[in-house]
């Protein structure tokens, strides 16, 4: 949550709906955003900027420092917004975009200064502030949550490109992950083990705030699994009831959604009725069901392959001060009564 000035009166939004653009990345996983509070609007609770808004930006703030700060780049800079729109067109109408290398050792001129020529483009622009935003990052600390050296090292290299000692470590969220898992089974969680485990994981929570919240369908959301109903994780926005260092979000599921999951619509997408009424979209949806079958019998461990487990993970989002002693462990008899592990020959 960010506080935001609208009319006067200071209210309190999502940091996710405030206006807000993508300014550079530092390589792939680590995205730095700009934030401009003053744009948001209950009436257009909107986060994406307007072309007209990007295009001032552009002309009127960022290439001229750019120019300013970094003068050896002045070759690499679009003259306008919409040149660099139409230079990062495709012939189908996408974008491509390029990218242009600041020194390290400019950076801090150059956010000072571009801060202040936002400022000086109008009350609208004041008060803007970076974000940063480490996604991705999923599997690339793994780490014994019991060693607490192991941990230490993990958190370094999750911040490798941070200078931690600048931040307020109240302010940043971490997501820690802990998953649990048996060779050659499936093993995910039991819909009636739910309370007891937000229990664990928020003990500062009473048994009737607990029940309030699974309760709420705004604030927890039941995901279940081959429509079995003891078989199901959830997720759980927990800010207004686990305490001050508490975590503010918790997800608990099975990582053989990996199996059917993509980012672009696959051969696992979800179908329309009417795909059925066309001949040429009923064949491909036959021939889809045959990858998918092959690709189901192949995750069985079937056709002379190694089959595909699935583990059971459970994440919890705290802050970067509590994020070290969050989430080590789980009581081992806790883990039996919230799990179950079934052979994946017969999950698949």
């Amino acid at each position: 949550m960010h506080p935001n000035q609208n009319q006067g009166a200071e209210i309190e939004v999502p940091m996710h709906k405030i206006p807000n653009m993508p300014l550079g990345k530092v390589q792939q996983r680590h995205v730095v955003r700009i934030f401009f509070p003053r744009l948001y609007s209950t009436e257009w609770p909107v986060d994406q900027l307007t072309q007209d808004k990007l295009a001032l930006i552009y002309d009127q703030c960022l290439r001229p420092t750019m120019l300013e700060i970094v003068p050896e780049s002045r070759d690499k800079w679009p003259t306008t917004y919409a040149a660099a729109y139409a230079q990062s067109r495709s012939r189908t109408g996408s974008l491509a975009f390029s990218s242009t290398d600041i020194p390290w050792y400019r950076l801090e001129q150059v956010a000072t200064t571009l801060l202040a020529k936002l400022a000086d483009l109008g009350p609208a622009f004041r008060d803007a502030y970076f974000g940063h935003e480490l996604r991705g990052t999923k599997g690339a600390t793994i780490h014994n949550g019991r060693d607490e050296d192991e941990r230490r090292l993990a958190m370094d290299d999750l911040f490798e490109h941070v200078d931690v000692d600048s931040l307020d470590p109240e302010q940043w969220h971490v997501d820690v992950a802990l998953t649990i898992g048996v060779p050659g089974h499936v093993v995910t969680w039991r819909e009636s083990s739910h309370r007891e485990l937000l229990s664990y994981l928020m003990p500062a929570a009473s048994a009737q705030k607990i029940s309030r919240l699974i309760k709420n369908k705004d604030r927890f959301h039941l995901d279940r699994a081959l429509q079995i109903k003891e078989f199901a994780g959830f997720r759980a926005t927990t800010t207004h009831c686990a305490g001050a260092s508490g975590p503010s979000y918790v997800q608990a599921y099975c990582t053989e959604k990996n199996v059917t999951y993509s980012m672009n619509p696959g051969v696992f997408r979800r179908r329309q009725a009417k795909e059925l009424l066309q001949k040429e979209t009923e064949n491909k949806i036959i021939k889809d069901m045959d990858i998918m079958s092959n690709i189901f019998f192949e995750c069985a461990g079937e056709g002379g392959v190694e089959g595909r487990d699935g583990c059971a993970r459970l994440e919890i989002r705290v802050s970067l001060a509590n994020a070290m002693n969050s989430l080590s462990s789980l009581p081992e008899e806790l883990i039996k009564r919230c799990v179950v592990a079934i052979e994946r020959r017969v999950w698949w």
